[in-house]
């Protein structure tokens, strides 16, 4: 079969840098992923499993999964769905849930609860946003931005774990993703007029020249001010400044409120992603 399966991410680079990296905005996941294991970084003891779908000498296609996350299919060509629902069955992989581009995932859902005999339930459609011209929010709320430091810690924590309560996102390790964007100055904070942190934002590295806003978030009590506007252009204007070339974010389609605020302050959509569970 064209679908070859393997634990090495560094194989997995190999073969499928060039398909990643011609567009590194869309792949902008699969790519900060990728560079992540390679350095090192595990979010669970359960292994990983990588493949990609080669036509002839033309890599086609690509997906991964890092537990506790989800399967992420990067790159499903339509001719190429059946065989790599073969090719998981056959290497019986766990799939307890998909992340693609929408038709791709739609696709996929349909030949795997064929295959399986289960039920695929879509649980989050998300949409994939890009800068266009940063344009931060005029006038600002009261306050300003900062980037967090180690005093910072807990309350950082807190927040993320709250967000991850919010949204129908995979667990993950979150006091080693709170660390990892401190230790770099790629989490910031909104404090108020009186000093007290109001919102977050943070980032991930740039990969291939995109940065990636993630999280953002404003607990219930400082919500509908402005924050998040705010520290969002603020992490996005620290991120250019920082050498990051293009920045994007995701957010949940069903939040008109979220949308909007994206929409005014520079960032325009680009694609849209559904998240299916079986």
């Amino acid at each position: 079969m064209p679908w070859r399966l393997t634990r090495d991410p560094d194989e997995f680079a190999e073969r499928t840098e060039t398909l990643l990296a011609a567009s590194p905005a869309e792949h902008t996941v699969a790519l900060t992923v990728l560079e992540a294991v390679r350095a090192g970084h595990r979010w669970s003891e359960e292994p990983m499993l990588f493949g990609w779908f080669e036509d002839g000498a033309e890599v086609r296609g690509a997906v991964f999964r890092t537990p506790p996350f989800h399967v992420l299919l990067s790159v499903v060509p339509d001719d190429a769905t059946a065989e790599l629902v073969a090719t998981l069955q056959a290497a019986r992989v766990s799939v307890p849930a998909v992340n693609g581009r929408d038709e791709e995932a739609e696709r996929f859902a349909a030949a795997w609860t064929a295959a399986t005999g289960r039920r695929g339930e879509t649980t989050v459609r998300l949409q994939l946003y890009e800068l266009e011209a940063l344009r931060p929010p005029e006038p600002p709320p009261p306050g300003g931005p900062r980037a967090a430091g180690a005093a910072d810690l807990e309350l950082a924590i807190r927040w993320y774990t709250a967000f991850h309560e919010e949204t129908p996102a995979a667990g993950s390790d979150v006091e080693a993703q709170v660390r990892e964007r401190m230790g770099d100055r790629r989490l910031w904070l909104w404090e108020d007029e009186a000093g007290e942190p109001a919102a977050l934002a943070a980032r991930t590295p740039a990969v291939a020249g995109v940065a990636r806003i993630a999280p953002v978030y404003t607990p219930p009590e400082h919500r509908r001010r402005g924050y998040g506007a705010a520290i969002t252009a603020a992490c996005t204007a620290d991120a250019l400044e920082r050498g990051a070339e293009r920045v994007v974010l995701f957010t949940d389609r069903a939040n008109p409120a979220s949308n909007s605020i994206y929409r005014r302050i520079g960032y325009r959509p680009i694609g849209v992603r559904r998240e299916i569970r079986f």
